[in-house]
Formats: structure tokens, sequence, C-alpha cells
């Protein structure tokens, strides 16, 4: 079964919204003034600091509006603090991909308040940037340890750690391999392959099933075999090249000590 994954696209989806990489004085966010909190925490996040997104992003309304009944009007798309019913959808607007996988998952009943958001996880106005160890950080805050479903989310991020430091090891032994022989270069389409196959299985994490995971550490591991087939190969042909140039001296070493030897007995 082959998955559909949605890379992270970030894009703006309300009008007035910055354009990617241009930071806006938060100052003249009129939003900051009163919930100046929470802009001190999205100073601090990754949404902020690459210039992805504002406060309308989420909530809706107008932020450099200074009369507050038209900033929260009716024809502003306010919508004020996303409740649990509404947070998937609203991340969904840029995070497509980890929320069709978290509808797929154990937590996606927003009506069970035992069960996370994402803002659970990631966090609300200070958003940092996701990452496996994410999963040390917030799956223990509800799963003891040894329960069947800490193990579950500790087998996922072991798996994909190890693919990630295996992707970095490969690199590095291909790049130095690649200074003696440019041919190795033919591998590199395949790590390439290889690291599409880490990037997609990220959204697949937030269903929290191993099977959905393992699929993506399967084109992983056959993207890496070859290029372990194509260093195989290189070391392969290099040996035989050795041993050729050995023989081609031990040949030479017999044919001198034949004439060595025939030339002492003419002598003699």
């Amino acid at each position: 079964m082959k998955f559909l994954v949605p890379f992270l696209v970030f894009s703006f989806l309300h009008a007035g919204a910055v354009a990617a990489g241009e930071l806006v004085d938060l100052d003249e966010v009129y939003c900051a003034l009163c919930h100046y909190e929470e802009s001190d925490a999205f100073a601090q996040s990754i949404h902020y600091r690459r210039g992805l997104m504002l406060c309308n992003d989420c909530h809706g309304g107008l932020p450099f509006e200074a009369d507050m009944e038209l900033a929260k009007g009716a024809d502003s798309g306010f919508i004020g603090k996303p409740g649990r019913d509404q947070i998937a959808v609203v991340c969904g607007q840029c995070h497509s991909g980890p929320v069709v996988f978290f509808a797929r998952g154990p937590h996606s009943e927003w009506k069970n308040k035992d069960n996370p958001t994402c803002v659970t996880c990631h966090r609300n106005h200070l958003v940092t940037g996701a990452s496996l160890t994410l999963m040390d950080e917030t799956c223990a805050t509800c799963h003891e340890n040894g329960s069947t479903a800490l193990e579950a989310g500790e087998r996922i991020r072991a798996t994909l750690e190890e693919n990630q430091d295996y992707l970095a090891q490969l690199q590095v032994r291909l790049d130095s391999l690649a200074v003696q022989d440019p041919g190795l270069r033919r591998g590199q389409p395949y790590l390439d392959e290889a690291g599409v196959a880490l990037k997609e299985a990220a959204p697949i994490t937030h269903a929290l099933e191993f099977g959905f995971v393992k699929e993506k550490a399967e084109e992983f591991r056959a993207a890496t075999k070859r290029v372990e087939i194509i260093i195989a190969d290189y070391f392969q042909e290099r040996d035989q090249r050795h041993r050729a140039v050995a023989l081609v001296w031990v040949f030479v070493a017999v044919n001198v000590a034949l004439l060595w030897w025939r030339r002492r007995q003419l002598d003699g």
C-alpha cells in the first residue's frame, strides 16, 4: 500500500499575511498590545523567526488594524482562540500531511479531553522546530514507562533516528570515496532518494502506527542498499586491479629471476 504524502507547505491563506522570510516588528501588531505574553512567546517561535506567519493566520482578524471592533469584525475572519475541534483544521492549513495522519492515529478524537491536540506537543505560540527528540519530551508526560503506547512511540523514533544516522554515515563515506573515484557519484541519487523517504516519514509519525513508518523505512533501505552495492563493487574492482598488478609484478620478477639464472648458466 502506497501513501501519497503531502510535504509541509507553508502558505499564507489570509489577506495581509507577511511574505516568508520578512520579519514584521511585533510592536506594529496591535494584537500584541493586549496579548503581550503571547507575543513574547511568539517572537521566539520558528513561525515568527522564519517569517512564516502572524496572529491572523491562526486566529483570523486584522493584526494591523488599530480599531478593535474592525480588527475583530465579521468581515475579518476572526475566530479567536481555536477550540479543540478547530485546532487540527487551523494547523492543517499549512501542515496538511501531519494532520492527515494524525486523523488516522489513536489521538484523533478531539472530544476525548485525555487526547492531545497539535498544541499539546508542539505548543501554540512558542512553536519550535519539530524533531524526533520531541517524542521523548512529550509522550512520557502522558504515557508510563513500559506502556504499550510509549514503546510504540519509542520504536518509531528509534527506527527513524537509526536511519538518519546511517544516511549521514553513508553520505560521508560516499563523499570520501568519490574523491578517489568520481564515478561513485552515481550513487548520490539513491542517497537523495533515501533522504526523501525519511522526509516523507515525518508526517506519518503522527499516526503513531509503526506499520506506516515501516513502509518508508523499507523504501529507505532499498535506496541505501543500492549505494552499498555501488561501494562494494568499487572495492571489488579495486581489489581485482590490485591483484592484476601484483600478478604482473610476480610475472616480471619470475622472468627476471629466470633470465638471471640462465645467464649464470651461460657464464658457467
